[in-house]
């Protein structure tokens, strides 16, 4: 996907930027909203999130196997 590894890691720091801002983003939802709005917006999110994972940050980790965050494991990848 993205052949540069500088500007692949760049890349994969604001997206997995972006999955920390959806986290919080629930954690709030999850404080000033109804248990059912609640599920609807994770379940929202979820889509987000594995969207996110599926269709950028997966392409680029087989590309740099390097990159992908100590601990996180990727099928295919790091298994």
């Amino acid at each position: 996907m993205i052949k540069d590894k500088a500007m692949a890691l760049e890349v994969c720091n604001r997206l997995l930027g972006i999955n920390e801002s959806l986290n919080e983003a629930i954690v709030f939802v999850q404080a000033h909203c109804s248990t059912e709005d609640l599920e609807i917006f994770k379940r929202a999110m979820g889509e987000i999130m594995y969207m996110m994972f599926e269709q950028a940050l997966i392409p680029i980790y087989k590309q740099h196997p390097d990159l992908v965050p100590e601990g996180q494991r990727v099928s295919g990848i790091t298994d």
